[in-house]
């Protein structure tokens, strides 16, 4: 759940699940009955001291000499193994009482396996510790990245159980609000690692009342070590967030080759804070990963001429000008050059950014009740802002009748009839991840000749690229790399109507 870095909102959001922690309903802390000296000091680790990586360059620690031969020999054994998803494949999280579009939803035990699971790395932004211990075997590795309070807790990794359970609290640097957002997870198997990110934290309720979406790819283990430029993205996206290098690590021998996805992430960028491994963030890198996309049939202008479906469960501190900004970023350009090129003027490029957002109405008849309702963010003021673009605000209709959607999603549809040879709409991408569409996510553009993206949350997400878009007798189809994408919502968004009004929260 994001925020403005000038927005209160967040303050607001932890305020409710404080409540929870309190209760006894979300641990989101550490075992209570550990030592202060199983707490390690991530800043005092000299990293220079440790041999670089030989695939991914990174500082990294070597990997034990007796561990080799027997893990080579297993990664031999198994070089032909079939995966369950070896082209990476979209779903949705599986909601109580569902019924519609069961062969497109999983639960997280369905992801999980935890009867041939080893190890696992997670990340999440709330965390249920004994709900989510339940979908694990009790030998069963954990290392869990967490968001915290710093003016509570302190950075630095922590173990418990013997060493079983890891939690890790990542770096903040003077941040107005403390935000690890990001939902990634990779999962060790005997004969292939499991890739997912999604929009889910880690507690009961976004895997059961709430819709989420789910980008899920498995990759096998190679004999030798390999490179790859996704390997690197995310091992760069990992060390962000302060996972340990002996996870990191393992990505060594893991074939990526058959990965088609873009890497998004965001990271806090307060003054003072170093920047790590990506060599861009938040808006920084949807704009480089559009322009990595841009259709080469089409000439300058029409590669601008696109319109953006944009949900997220929060909303931040919007303005014409943010939607300009984000327009532009998503075309892997800038206004200015939009505009010069011969593409799209001002107002277009506010009014072909859609903004969907669930109405009190659809809110207060969700079947699930409250419960629900109370992670959906938008506060009033927001709204109420003279200089919030209300005309972007769209109706989104759940695929699942009467519930909320707490997915972050982006689509982008492609405008250009590339001279008559398709219909506009058909082409596109779509992100999905931890973003939502607000500024504290993806960033603030600042002023001044370096036009520097300031962002507040740590975040996680994937484009899908080259995606094919139709909708045909009030039915939506979107595919990708083959396979069909089930959307959390319908593909016709509409305008709000007299009378509505967005789903406010406290």
């Amino acid at each position: 759940m994001a925020s403005d870095k000038a927005d209160s909102e967040i303050a607001a959001q932890l305020d409710e699940f404080d409540e929870l922690i309190s209760s006894g309903a979300i641990c989101i802390s550490s075992d209570s009955e550990s030592d202060v000296d199983d707490v390690i000091d991530l800043d005092n680790i000299d990293l220079e001291s440790l041999p670089p990586s030989p695939v991914i360059g990174a500082k990294r620690k070597s990997t034990s000499t007796d561990e080799v031969p027997c893990v080579e020999s297993v990664r031999q054994r198994r070089a032909t193994v079939e995966l369950p998803f070896p082209d990476g494949a979209v779903r949705l999280t599986r909601m109580v009482g569902q019924k519609e579009n069961l062969a497109e939803a999983m639960t997280l035990s369905d992801i999980l396996q935890k009867g041939k699971l080893r190890k696992a790395l997670l990340s999440t932004y709330v965390l249920d510790l004994d709900w989510l211990l339940r979908h694990f075997d009790s030998s069963t590795k954990l290392v869990i990245v967490k968001s915290y309070d710093p003016k509570v807790e302190q950075r630095g990794v922590h173990q418990s159980e013997g060493g079983r359970i890891t939690l890790v609290n990542p770096e903040f640097i003077n941040q107005t609000y403390p935000m690890m957002h990001s939902k990634v997870m990779l999962l060790f198997y005997d004969d292939y690692v499991r890739f997912v990110v999604s929009s889910a934290n880690l507690f009961d309720i976004d895997w059961t009342v709430l819709q989420n979406i789910v980008f899920i790819q498995d990759m096998p283990y190679t004999s030798e070590a390999v490179s790859s430029g996704f390997a690197e993205e995310l091992a760069g996206s990992l060390r962000d967030i302060s996972v340990p290098e002996a996870v990191v690590e393992r990505l060594n021998f893991v074939d990526c080759s058959r990965v088609k996805v873009h890497i998004v992430t965001s990271v806090p960028t307060a003054a003072g804070r170093s920047q790590f491994h990506a060599d861009s963030y938040g808006l920084d890198r949807l704009s480089k990963v559009a322009k990595m996309m841009r259709d080469p049939e089409l000439d300058e202008s029409e590669s601008y001429d696109a319109k953006l479906y944009c949900y997220g469960s929060s909303m931040g501190r919007l303005t014409s000008a943010y939607l300009r900004n984000f327009y532009a970023r998503a075309m892997g350009s800038t206004p200015v050059n939009i505009q010069s090129s011969g593409g799209l003027s001002t107002s277009d490029m506010e009014r072909n950014v859609k903004v969907g957002f669930h109405t009190q109405a659809q809110g207060l008849g969700n079947v699930h009740g409250s419960t629900p309702r109370q992670c959906i963010k938008f506060k009033a003021d927001f709204y109420s802002s003279p200089s919030f673009p209300r005309y972007a605000l769209h109706r989104v209709e759940s695929k699942v009748a009467n519930t909320l959607i707490h997915a972050k999603v982006i689509l982008a549809r492609s405008n250009a009839t590339n001279k008559g040879q398709r219909k506009p709409g058909e082409r596109g991408w779509i992100y999905l991840g931890s973003h939502n569409f607000t500024p504290g996510a993806w960033g603030h553009v600042q002023r001044g000749p370096d036009k520097r993206c300031n962002i507040n949350n740590y975040e996680f997400g994937v484009i899908l690229p080259s995606v094919h878009f139709e909708s045909m007798f009030g039915r939506d189809t979107v595919t990708w790399n083959g396979t069909r994408v089930p959307l959390p919502f319908r593909l016709a968004w509409s305008e709000y109507e007299k009378g509505d009004i967005p789903l406010l929260s406290d």
